[in-house]
């Protein structure tokens, strides 16, 4: 682990989590290592050939240790998204929250759904190309994540949002219309995942094309 790496993280736990005495915070920190360490791996080896021994080994821990934190691989990798989406919903609060007009509020919306998956490819690369092999992590597994079931409420609330300004067409449910505008994006993450010239092409460049796809269909215009 980078030395300057651990510091920072320690102020970072101290400034987040006052209240924590110092073991709280140095479990925190532990775990926050585990979780850098895994993400490493997971990249390098892919789910299936990673092992606890591994991550153990790339966050200089004991194996041992790994397991009071983490019971399995499962697990840590459930908790490593689950952290990543946490991140995500503050931004997307955050940033929409600066706009007024539904528009501006579904623009700001995908451009930064992209960039975050752009920028977090190596966690999410996991559950988008080995999502269908029978030895993956079970997928409702993920989909049951309370946070990404909070992801999930924030964007039909958007959704009803933009109804309310006629932006969405109001004669179907916003969730059902919120799932529609998340296949969308999470299709265009999926195939730009796949695609091995991606190092020359900016993802959340896409988001004006997501917007369009969305609002305006595949029809061509009159």
């Amino acid at each position: 682990m980078n030395v300057n790496s651990l510091i920072e993280d320690k102020f970072i736990m101290e400034k987040s989590h006052p209240s924590l005495n110092r073991r709280g915070r140095d479990r925190l920190l532990r775990q926050s290592d585990i979780l850098r360490a895994a993400e490493h791996v997971f990249a390098l080896k892919g789910y299936h050939e990673a092992t606890m021994q591994d991550i153990a080994k790339e966050a200089q821990y004991a194996t041992g240790t790994v397991y009071l934190y983490f019971k399995d691989k499962d697990a840590l990798y459930l908790s490593l998204v689950e952290q990543k989406y946490k991140d995500l919903l503050s931004i997307l609060k955050d940033q929409t929250a600066k706009a007024y007009g539904a528009r501006e509020k579904l623009e700001i919306f995908i451009q930064e759904n992209l960039s975050f998956f752009e920028r977090n490819q190596n966690s999410f690369r996991i559950f988008f190309s080995e999502r269908n092999k029978s030895q993956a992590i079970k997928v409702g597994k993920l989909h049951n994540l309370p946070v990404i079931m909070q992801h999930r409420e924030f964007v039909a609330d958007l959704i009803k949002f933009s109804q309310d300004e006629n932006l969405v067409r109001g004669d179907f449910p916003a969730k059902q219309i919120a799932e529609i505008l998340i296949s969308i994006f999470m299709s265009v993450v999926f195939n730009w995942l796949r695609d091995e010239t991606k190092s020359s092409k900016n993802l959340s460049r896409m988001s004006s094309f997501v917007l369009d796809m969305f609002l305006n269909g595949a029809g061509k215009n009159k």
